[in-house]
């Protein structure tokens, strides 16, 4: 091979190394990027919150100080015009962070006429810092935090009020921080030499962060040639229940009568080779779909793609040989996001497994203690991992240390049996025999109280099962008297299969679910009702077949709650398969 292409071979897998770390350090610790040609724009004076709520299609009346919400501008076919996040500063003004400030701004201030509110673009730097550290990173620096997504919350650094907007651009938990420009260096400094460890994000492994989480960009992944329902942004951005804006009525429309006729999903190819952008997806000849967004995932070594789709076309787990711009390729769909990430607790979980293995292989107990103190700083209602540390530390005679964290696991959930108990040994070990006695009869007091309130709630919850058991006997003979009088009646139908599938009648809720399923084959529920059925009847197989049917129905309606559930409970059952 010619030394110049053993060079540029050698460069290719550097650069892939590097990308898979930067993609580690996100997913496992907290990475920190500019987030180049984003801005945000101010919206000031007494009128805002009105004004915006006549333009955007989110609710924005329902935000308090603090809050803040994914939204959208549309034309009157509801195409989409811009995306963007609005985030409630004070009583008067509130923020609007964008990729596309300019349009933003041009579009507001072409509707905005004698209404108290003044547009403009603030000159701020903002810094993504994403991971699920990222929050232990960022409490040695400020105060106090965001704490939902799009909430916005005011910090003093070095003097300078800073404003932190809790923001996920990658999956994981994730954060903005507001920057003028002359303060980078000292924040940087200060998250680099922060214990836990941050590292700068490289715009390759942020691309591939960004579409294994299944978040689309405007201008790359939809345009002003997109109505907003194909976009997926339905689901976070738009309230059915707010009062009129552009475009309402045709984005209501399609959620009434059914699904745009293409709409965002996720695709993966085989092979080593990316489709084109915008290159168009045929099946048969057949234009069904057109792709975006595409790289080679590092979490599921294959490539994959967000891709618009056509509604015949949309149920997850389809395999198909397709041409991408006359160039063939086997692709199989599957729903946003490729990459689910953990919740605090999950990650806090795995962190005290970690350090319990660790344990197991050295007698070393500084690893374990340092990883399970990240556990509880994740996750503070933790009782297991605090219960692991107390014992790692007292087993280093830090007796003392062992105490304290105990009393704050009581402070945490003072119903916690297990710390009074933990306290009542170590100071037992220190000879504090009176304060070793009390914590043991709080223990015990504990133990008794819950049992107690255990057997209440057994009575209480048996008085209720009765009631309930009567209200539902009382629906089945309504509803058999209306299948007397029309045998296929939808909703008694319906009702039956989930009353028997409630009360356990699994066997009688099959005839009434397979005659809605057969007479209304569109009703997705029905179907997860049914599968649902069949797996308390151990009929497994016959439950994944429903479900592939149901998921089907329901990709072609867009019904996304039915959908989820059928695809999660179908894949637990074929996991499960021996």
């Amino acid at each position: 091979m010619h030394a110049s292409l053993v060079d540029a071979f050698f460069l290719i897998m550097q650069i892939a190394s590097e990308t898979q770390e930067e993609i580690e350090q996100v997913r496992k610790n907290c990475g920190y990027y500019f987030l180049d040609g984003w801005s945000v724009l101010s919206a000031k004076g007494k009128d805002t919150l009105h004004f915006l709520q006549t333009q955007t299609t989110n609710d924005a009346l329902q935000l308090q100080v603090g809050q803040g919400q994914s939204s959208a501008i549309t034309d009157r076919q509801a195409r989409l015009i811009t995306s963007f996040s609005l985030h409630r500063v004070d009583g008067n003004e509130s923020w609007l962070l964008s990729d596309n400030s300019k349009t933003l701004h041009d579009h507001l201030e072409s509707y905005h006429f004698r209404e108290d509110v003044a547009f403009e673009i603030v000159n701020l730097d903002l810094l993504a810092i994403q991971g699920p550290k990222s929050i232990l990173v960022l409490e040695k620096i400020f105060s106090s935090l965001p704490e939902k997504p799009n909430d916005i919350k005011r910090n003093d650094f070095e003097g300078v009020p800073l404003t932190v907007i809790k923001k996920s651009f990658t999956g994981e938990e994730g954060f903005i921080i507001c920057l003028p420009s002359e303060l980078n260096e000292n924040f940087i400094q200060k998250l680099v030499k922060a214990e836990i460890q941050s590292a700068k994000i490289g715009e390759q492994a942020r691309e591939i962060l960004r579409i294994e989480a299944g978040i689309p960009v405007f201008g790359k992944d939809m345009d002003g040639k997109n109505i907003l329902p194909e976009t997926g942004l339905e689901h976070s951005s738009v309230s059915y229940n707010k009062g009129c804006y552009i475009g309402q009525e045709v984005i209501a429309r399609i959620k009434t009568y059914g699904a745009p006729n293409f709409a965002l999903m996720g695709v993966t190819i085989e092979g080593p080779i990316s489709p084109p952008i915008n290159g168009s997806i045929l099946l048969g000849g057949k234009k069904i779909g057109i792709i975006k967004s595409s790289v080679r995932s590092a979490s599921l070594d294959k490539l994959i793609a967000l891709a618009y789709l056509q509604k015949d076309h949309r149920s997850p787990d389809v395999e198909m040989d397709v041409s991408i711009d006359e160039r063939p390729f086997k692709i199989k769909t599957c729903l946003l996001p490729f990459y689910q990430a953990s919740t605090r607790k999950e990650h806090s979980k795995k962190l005290l497994n970690e350090a319990l293995q660790i344990y197991k292989e050295q007698e070393n107990l500084d690893k374990p203690i340092a990883i399970l103190r990240e556990a509880i700083d994740i996750y503070p209602k933790h009782a297991e991992a605090y219960e692991a540390l107390g014992v790692f530390l007292a087993k280093q005679d830090k007796l003392d240390e062992a105490i304290a964290l105990m009393k704050r696991l009581t402070e945490i959930n003072p119903q916690e049996i297990m710390a009074h108990t933990n306290l009542s040994v170590y100071y037992m070990k220190q000879g504090r025999i009176e304060d070793a006695e009390n914590e043991k009869a709080e223990a015990t007091a504990l133990q008794f109280e819950q049992a107690v309130e255990k057997s209440m709630a057994k009575k209480m919850k048996k008085k209720e099962a009765e009631q309930r058991k009567k209200e539902m006997e009382e629906k089945v003979g309504m509803f058999k008297k209306v299948l007397e009088i029309d045998p296929v009646d939808q909703v008694a139908n319906f009702g039956l299969g989930s009353i028997y599938l409630e009360t356990g009648r699994y066997e009688e809720g099959l005839a009434p679910l397979n005659t809605v399923i057969e007479k209304f084959k569109d009703y997705s529920a029905a179907y997860l009702l049914l599968g649902k059925t069949l797996e308390k009847l151990a009929e497994n197989e016959k439950a994944i077949d429903v479900y592939k049917k149901g998921i089907a129905v329901a990709s072609k309606k867009g019904d996304l709650m039915p959908l989820k559930d059928m695809q999660n409970r179908m894949n637990q059952l074929l996991h499960s398969s021996p």
